[in-house]
């Protein structure tokens, strides 16, 4: 996947849900290697709201994909 802020590689990450305090919740998402953009499935949602516009088919596979892994 690539960023969409610099076109850099998206790798997914694990992150700590501190909503919950130490409870051990996670959440997926992808972070940036080259400019270090995160994005995870609330994000992700808040994007597709804001934009308005179709993003690339592979980006809505794996938007789809981080918002069911939580």
């Amino acid at each position: 996947m690539t960023c969409q802020r610099c076109n850099g590689l998206m790798v997914r990450e694990r992150y700590d849900d501190l909503e919950f305090g130490s409870a051990g919740y996670e959440i997926s998402g992808w972070r940036c290697l080259n400019c270090g953009a995160i994005v995870d499935p609330v994000i992700a949602v808040h994007h597709q709201t804001t934009q308005g516009t179709e993003s690339d088919p592979l980006w809505q596979q794996r938007l789809k994909e981080l918002i069911m892994a939580t």
